[in-house]
């Protein structure tokens, strides 16, 4: 794997921000999704000082960040003082070459902010009043999306209002994480895909693909391993108690969609849900989807519930339920539930996450003539009718329907495309254009269904993520 991939969109974001007189960029995401990295692939040969803040006493960080300063600034001095104020040091930084462009960065600020509550007013001072016309970048940084939200984007903080960008980094889409990873075939990507979920410090867990086995054996399945408590790790940094959040999420993972079959596996009121919901929602664990055909969204009753980390939906799969086994050492129980489903069943479903992205890819690459609104999937109530991506036009009132299938072996036939075409006709419209078809495969397509494609504007074939022509 290449040492940086993807991230092209946020790194102009964090260049143009560069290029402004002052810049202040606030950049949050959860655990691993590879802050960091961006960080220091923007600062590449940019003067800088990167300052990694630590759960430790104000005091300690402030004495490591008089260090770090004193090394930047040349001036050593800096670190034989016993200060117990930042704003001398922020001075120190904004005096420093004052009429060459810097970047100032602070990573883990939440860690600051739990040492001292009053830090927010600290840094509002320090770049009101010193930094913002000193020809500064400050970027500040945060894995706990709860904290940064409330530290930095929140109406009541005293930084709200002083932030020229945010970025809130999610894990990579398909398309990135491939960029990354030339030497793998298709079906090893989406596989790595449905392992990792595009989290970029997974990526390594699970390389070279062909020891799959190995792979998960030894980091989510021995109790010793990287990832075998993960999602508990990454609940602690947001959630106080997060038991009833694990339970929620198992009970998501089971396929309990419905917020009603949530509580009731839970033993608990419906409405009890709704906070709990709410809150890993927005630390983008679980995503509520309704159908694409839905005017008002927000208030569809037709919402389902789905674990949008795919790591997280594979650790609840194989690995809560067996917890006891592999507490044991036993491991045999996992994996032959690894066998059982994963290719059958877990992928699959990964398989149409993919399909969705890859639809919008194309779409802005011009390759599908279809400007698409909103991109999902539809069900009926009943559950009789589902289709994978569904998409529609708002400015034309076009629909896009999409059937994806992960098959081993034979291509995709006219009869899938019947199969389709049937179901999207049970959509109710109105519509004001005929839908345009869609299916999406990883063995191809058979003659007869290439040939109907030819012939018409309204089928389109991707097979593998590429538009198949003729």
């Amino acid at each position: 794997m290449e040492s940086f991939i993807g991230r092209r969109s946020e790194l102009a974001v964090l260049e143009k921000q560069y290029e402004r007189k002052s810049g202040f960029v606030v950049l949050y995401g959860r655990r691993r999704v590879g802050k960091t990295t961006l960080i220091k692939e923007f600062i590449k040969g940019k003067p800088a000082l990167y300052f990694l803040a630590s759960r430790e006493a104000e005091a300690l960080n402030i004495r490591r960040f008089a260090g770090d300063m004193a090394d930047f600034v040349g001036q050593p001095a800096l670190k034989e003082g016993n200060y117990t104020d930042w704003r001398p040091l922020f001075k120190a930084f904004a005096d420093h070459e004052a009429s060459e462009r810097k970047v100032l960065v602070i990573d883990e600020l939440p860690y600051l902010v739990k040492g001292n509550p009053a830090f927010p007013s600290v840094l509002q001072y320090a770049w009101g009043e010193l930094l913002r016309d000193a020809n500064v970048m400050l970027v500040i940084c945060g894995s706990s999306v709860h904290m940064m939200r409330d530290v930095a984007l929140s109406h009541d903080s005293p930084l709200y209002g002083r932030r020229t960008a945010q970025i809130r980094l999610k894990p990579m889409r398909f398309s990135e994480m491939a960029s990354g990873f030339p030497e793998y075939g298709f079906s090893d990507l989406v596989d790595l895909f449905a392992l990792t979920g595009g989290v970029p410090k997974y990526f390594e867990f699970f390389e070279p693909i062909d020891r799959f086995e190995e792979c998960v054996k030894e980091n989510v399945f021995s109790t010793s391993g990287f990832l075998y408590e993960e999602p508990r790790f990454l609940l602690d940094e947001d959630i106080r108690d997060p038991m009833n959040y694990l339970s929620i999420l198992r009970a998501v993972s089971a396929g309990n969609r419905r917020q009603s079959d949530i509580a009731g596996m839970l033993g608990r009121k419906t409405g009890e849900m709704s906070p709990y919901l709410k809150t890993l929602a927005g630390l983008g664990f679980i995503e509520r989807r309704v159908p694409f055909t839905e005017k008002y969204p927000e208030r569809s009753k037709s919402g389902l519930y789905y674990i949008c980390d795919t790591f997280v939906d594979f650790w609840f799969r194989y690995v809560q339920p067996f917890t006891g086994e592999l507490e044991m050492g036993n491991m045999r129980p996992s994996l032959e539930a690894v066998e059982r489903t994963f290719q059958s069943n877990f992928v699959p479903f990964v398989f149409e996450t993919v399909s969705r992205q890859a639809f919008a890819d194309l779409c802005a690459a011009g390759q599908i003539d279809f400007a698409p609104s909103r991109i999902g999937s539809y069900w009926n109530r009943r559950g009789s009718v589902e289709i994978d991506v569904g998409a529609v036009d708002n400015s034309s009132g076009r629909c896009f329907f999409g059937e994806c299938k992960y098959r081993e072996r034979e291509p995709v036939s006219m009869g899938d495309f019947e199969v389709l075409r049937v179901k999207a006709e049970s959509v109710p419209g109105p519509f004001d254009a005929p839908p345009l078809f869609g299916l999406f495969s990883r063995t191809g397509f058979s003659k007869e269904l290439r040939a109907h494609a030819a012939g018409t504007s309204d089928v389109v074939l991707v097979n593998e993520n590429e538009v198949v022509e003729g």
